[in-house]
């Protein structure tokens, strides 16, 4: 995990052409590969996707095979809060100063095209732990599998590109806080000091793990994971949780488990925390990027 991210939800200007928002991502993607060469040693990288119910507005001609707007479920348990949005610019570094230079070098690209509707600025917590002190992406897959798990391969020329699900949960912390500690690892089920699984006749159907760890004809699922945590003293905190995936079927299978009871449980963790805003979006490869600059 990086040390600081930056997650910037985009709007159309007023007035605003498609072509004229297209040219502007464009440009910012141009910008953003100088940001990223510019410091290696920083890791800095960047992803710009569109908006799923935008994309049509947008780009009427083609769209991915699998383009679907947030799922919608009618049987949640609590509110999922769905958003739609332009566009989406996710930066990544090792530095808070190089992801505030990114977003305002992104600002400047996209003046007049795209307006700012959400800046979050999320941190690497601890040792990669969420707030809630958990180790988090601990079933993330490993580095060099990544590309497999998150990139479309399949779909002509937005193949390289990825399908990205984003939710801003806003825990309760004092409430966490208050709870002891096995019960937290219950919630959970894992252990919270050494990040070890409960053995299945130990850990709850309702635990976290267990509802969106999901095995099908004995493989399984995955997504790539690029949460960050973020909050202000007396102020929300919380994660912003990001799914990369090749398709997008497999998070609508997760939040599915987390949100619902169609198998007589959902996630014990959403008595800690709610989504304070769901939207998703498609990330075009580079050359799509590219390719729309005037």
């Amino acid at each position: 995990m990086h040390a600081h991210g930056q997650f910037l939800t985009l709007d159309l200007a007023e007035q605003t052409t498609p072509p004229a928002a297209l040219a502007a991502l464009a440009r910012l993607a141009e910008q953003l590969d100088h940001w990223a060469a510019a410091a290696p040693a920083l890791r800095n990288c960047w992803a710009i996707g569109i908006g799923a119910e935008q994309w049509s507005t947008l780009l009427p001609t083609a769209a991915p095979r699998e383009l679907a707007p947030f799922p919608a479920l009618a049987d949640a348990v609590q509110p999922l809060a769905i958003q739609t949005h332009t566009a989406f610019v996710h930066l990544r570094s090792e530095a808070f100063d190089q992801c505030y230079l990114a977003g305002q070098q992104a600002l400047a690209a996209l003046e007049g095209a795209l307006v700012l509707t959400e800046s979050t600025a999320g941190f690497r917590y601890l040792d990669s732990r969420d707030l809630t002190g958990f180790v988090d992406g601990t079933e993330n897959p490993a580095e060099d599998e990544r590309p497999e798990v998150a990139l479309v391969d399949d779909d002509g020329a937005f193949n390289g590109g990825s399908y990205l699900h984003v939710q801003r949960y806003v825990h309760d912390m004092r409430k966490w806080q208050q709870t002891p500690l096995g019960t937290q690892e219950r919630v959970i089920g894992r252990s919270k000091q050494d990040d070890v699984e409960m053995a299945d006749e130990d850990k709850p159907a309702s635990a976290h793990i267990a509802r969106v760890v999901i095995e099908e004809a004995g493989e399984e699922l995955e997504i790539v994971r690029q949460s960050m945590p973020y909050g202000s003293l007396g102020g929300e905190a919380g994660l912003i949780f990001l799914s990369y995936c090749k398709t997008p079927t497999t998070f609508s299978k997760m939040l599915t488990r987390m949100f619902t009871r169609r198998d007589g449980h959902s996630d014990q963790l959403l008595h800690f925390t709610r989504a304070a805003s769901s939207s998703a979006y498609f990330m075009p490869p580079r050359a799509m990027l590219a390719s729309w600059a005037l």
